[in-house]
């Protein structure tokens, strides 16, 4: 199973120096979140698509609810040029539209939100082909695109997917899938339904690339991994039913829905305090959603990572956020030789 890293958006020159270290380190890909306020994701790995030779990188992930497909086409293949090949890039309902007041909250969907997202896939991959484009979708068209000036092998478009239709989706139509914070108790199922899709599209299931985006929370104090995966627990899949059902019941599942606002005002503050809650409720969604703990507990994280591949994930996309050198250092010298 090839070893990912997913990075907080920064200033390309850091980025360039992350990515660098990541490629010495063998990590497969560095990816960035697509945050609303922050540095483009495109633009942010041009000084690394100069300056390294072998390491993937791309957006994670971007919405053609921001982007018209036909733009993300083109950044996407400006990178790739770039980078000689190397730029992916993972296509979803997005999370940054909350923000531009696209839609009301998390949990909400877009209109049509399955079709949009098929449909920019096939724009951006048809995009990247030799022949010229003509695309009439439900929601999107373009007529004659010739990318022309990309000459570099097209790069890879990946779909968010991680509930059933989108995953339906994905195996009809992505490069490959990435699903957001599946947890083990739930992993089978995903990759299951991605399997199903991909055999009724008559695709084959051994090449194809699955990934899971899952947090990385592991300090040399423990206190410290604790404070920072509170305040982040918000993203973690939403805090939606589907993911803590596992592991919580019913009674608790609905506590954490009443209290969703609380977990995102500690997420928007980046600050560990989450009104409301009790603590030990805090620390079994702490437990269950991510890797967290110090450097004690990484063979335990190993293990579980273990348990991902032999579900059949083929890639693991690990989100860092505070000092990612140590983490990225840690993970290589630890983990890494047992997944491959």
């Amino acid at each position: 199973m090839r070893l990912d890293l997913v990075l907080e958006p920064d200033r390309p020159n850091r980025f360039e120096s992350l990515g660098r270290l990541a490629e010495e380190l063998n990590f497969g890909c560095v990816w960035t979140a697509n945050h609303v306020a922050a540095p483009d994701p495109f633009m942010a790995f041009m000084p690394l698509a100069n300056t390294s030779s072998k390491i993937l990188m791309g957006p994670v992930a971007v919405s053609p609810f921001e982007i018209h497909p036909v733009k993300i086409a083109n950044q996407l293949l400006t990178l790739n040029e770039q980078s000689k090949g190397r730029a992916r890039v993972v296509i979803g309902g997005g999370g940054a539209i909350i923000a531009m007041g696209l839609k009301p909250g998390r949990r909400a969907m877009m209109p049509r939100m399955v079709r949009a997202v098929r449909e920019t896939i096939d724009i951006v991959r048809g995009a990247a082909r030799d022949k010229p484009l003509s695309y009439d979708g439900d929601l999107y068209a373009i007529n004659g695109y010739s990318a022309d000036w990309a000459k570099a092998e097209p790069p890879l478009v990946y779909a968010a997917a991680t509930k059933p239709q989108m995953m339906k989706m994905a195996g009809q139509s992505a490069d490959g899938a990435m699903f957001s914070d599946a947890t083990l108790p739930r992993i089978k199922e995903c990759v299951d339904a991605l399997h199903t899709s991909l055999k009724e599209s008559q695709r084959a299931t051994d090449n194809f690339p699955i990934s899971n985006l899952y947090t990385w929370h592991v300090k040399a104090d423990r206190r410290d991994a604790l404070a920072e995966a509170r305040a982040k627990l918000f993203v973690r899949g939403m805090l939606e039913p589907w993911y803590l059902e596992p592991f919580l019941p019913p009674d608790e599942c609905n506590f954490v829905d009443e209290h969703l606002v609380a977990f995102a005002k500690a997420y928007a503050n980046n600050t560990p305090d989450i009104e409301g809650v009790p603590d030990p409720l805090i620390e079994q969604l702490v437990d269950n959603l991510t890797f967290c703990g110090d450097f004690s507990d990484v063979d335990k994280f190993t293990g579980q990572l273990i348990q991902f591949k032999e579900a059949g994930v083929t890639e693991f996309a690990i989100r860092l956020y505070s000092e990612p050198e140590e983490s990225m250092r840690l993970i290589a010298e630890r983990v890494m030789p047992e997944l491959t």
